[in-house]
C-alpha cells in the first residue's frame, strides 16, 4: 500500500510536468499516460513486495528489465515519456543497488537533451522525491518484514511453550500417577505381612482357647471373639486386595515384558485412561505374557506389534506379528486360557492368520461386567 502511494504521488507529479512541458493537444499525450499507468500497474504486479532484483524468479527479473529498458528506450526517443522516468528511477531505488539508480540519472539529460534547462530541473526535482520515496518505503518495508518475523517467532515459541508446559504436566502426572502405585502396593504389603499374620495368629489362638476352655461361661465370648477376629481379617484381606488391584500400572506391566523380548523389533502402541478396572488389566497382561511367549516359541516372526486402546464403549487389545509359520502353531491351551478370560468378562476374542498372526480381543465398558475378579 505504501508502494502505491508512492507511484500515485509521483505520477501525479510526472503528469503535471508533462502537462506543462508539452501541449495536451499532442496525439502522443493520451499514449504517454496510458504506456505510464501501464508501466506503474506492471512493476507493481511483477514485485508487489518490493524485493530485491536478485530475490525476484528469472521470468520476473526478465520481464521487469523488459519494462525498464522500454521506458527508457522510448524516453530517448520522445521527450514525453522521459517526463515518466522517476517512476522508473523509484522501481531502481527499491529493487536495485545504488549503481543502476545513479546510471538511471542520465536519463534526463539524455532524453532532454534539445530542450531548455527547466526540464533537466523538474526532472531532478522529481528524482530527488523519487529517492526520498524509494528509502522510506525499503525501511518502512524492512521493518515490517523485522516485525512478522519476530511476530511469527514469538508466536512459534509461544506454541513451543505450550507444548513443553503440557508434556511438563503430564510428565509430572504420570510420575505422581506412578508413586501414587507404589505407595498403594508398599501399604498393601505392610498390612498384609504384618495386620494380617497376626490376626491370622491371633485367630489360630482364639481357635485354641475356645477348644480347651472348660467353664461354659467363656465359650459364648470366645465365639464371638473368633467371628471378630475372623471379620476383620476378611476386611483386611479386601482392602489389601483392593489396594494391590489399583496399585497395578497396565502400561508399566506390559512395559516390563516388552523389554524381556529384546530379540524382537517390538512396538507399543498404548492409549488407555490412567483408571482402567483391575479385572481389564489383569486380563489384558495375562493376554499379553501368553501371546508373546507364543511367538517366542512358536512364531518365525521377527516383528511384534501391540495396541492397547480406550474407546467410549470398550477396551480394544490387539498382538499382531509377522510369522509365516503361526497358522496352527499357536493354537492349544494358551489360547484356551485367553478365550476363557475373555469369556468372562462378556467380551470378544477373535484370531487372525493372514499375515502373520493376530489376537484381537474387545472387553465391554461396562462396570457391572468388569466387577473385580480374581485371575492371578
Amino acid at each position: 500500500m505504501t508502494s502505491l502511494l508512492d507511484q500515485l504521488i509521483l505520477f501525479v507529479g510526472c503528469s503535471l510536468f508533462m502537462y506543462f512541458g508539452c501541449r495536451p493537444a499532442d496525439p502522443l499525450f493520451v499514449l504517454i499516460l496510458l504506456t505510464s499507468v501501464t508501466f506503474v500497474s506492471l512493476c507493481s504486479y511483477c514485485n508487489p513486495d518490493c524485493l530485491k532484483f536478485e530475490q525476484l524468479s528469472s521470468h520476473t527479473r526478465l520481464f521487469l528489465a523488459g519494462l525498464w529498458l522500454s521506458l527508457a528506450g522510448l524516453s530517448l526517443f520522445y521527450p514525453g515519456f522521459g517526463c515518466f522516468l522517476p517512476l522508473l528511477f523509484y522501481e531502481l531505488a527499491i529493487s536495485c543497488r545504488y549503481a543502476f539508480p545513479i546510471a538511471a540519472c542520465l536519463l534526463p539529460f539524455l532524453s532532454f537533451r534539445k530542450e531548455p534547462a527547466f526540464y533537466h530541473q523538474a526532472a531532478l526535482l522529481l528524482f530527488g522525491i523519487a529517492w526520498i520515496f524509494a528509502r522510506k518505503t525499503t525501511k518502512l518495508l524492512s521493518l515490517e518484514r523485522e516485525f512478522r518475523l519476530l511476530r511469527d517467532s514469538s508466536r512459534e515459541y509461544h506454541l513451543l511453550l505450550q507444548q513443553k508446559n503440557k508434556n511438563l504436566i503430564e510428565k509430572q502426572n504420570h510420575e505422581i500417577h506412578i508413586a501414587t502405585l507404589k505407595e498403594r502396593n508398599r501399604i498393601a504389603r505392610e498390612i498384609h505381612d504384618n495386620v494380617g499374620h497376626m490376626l491370622s495368629r491371633s485367630l489360630l489362638q482364639a481357635g485354641a482357647l475356645s477348644a480347651v476352655n472348660q467353664q461354659e461361661n467363656l465359650q459364648e465370648p470366645l465365639n464371638d471373639l473368633k467371628h471378630t477376629l475372623s471379620l476383620a481379617m476378611t476386611s483386611v484381606r479386601e482392602s489389601v486386595h483392593g489396594l494391590r488391584d489399583d496399585s497395578i500400572d497396565l502400561k508399566a506391566s506390559v512395559s516390563e515384558l516388552v523389554s524381556e523380548f529384546s530379540n524382537y523389533s517390538v512396538s507399543l502402541d498404548y492409549d488407555m485412561s490412567p483408571f482402567v478396572p483391575s479385572a481389564v488389566k489383569y486380563c489384558f497382561i495375562s493376554i499379553v505374557k501368553e501371546g508373546l511367549s507364543n511367538i517366542a516359541r512358536h512364531s518365525s516372526g521377527t516383528e511384534i506389534s501391540i495396541v492397547l486402546r480406550e474407546h467410549p464403549s470398550l477396551y480394544q487389545l490387539m498382538i499382531k506379528d509377522n510369522g509365516t509359520n503361526a497358522k496352527a502353531a499357536h493354537w492349544g491351551m494358551g489360547i484356551s486360557n485367553m478365550k476363557e478370560r475373555v469369556k468372562s468378562l462378556n467380551g470378544n476374542f477373535s484370531i487372525s492368520t493372514e499375515q502373520g498372526f493376530q489376537i484381537f480381543v474387545s472387553l465391554p465398558h461396562n462396570q457391572h461386567a468388569l466387577a473385580r475378579k480374581e485371575f492371578l
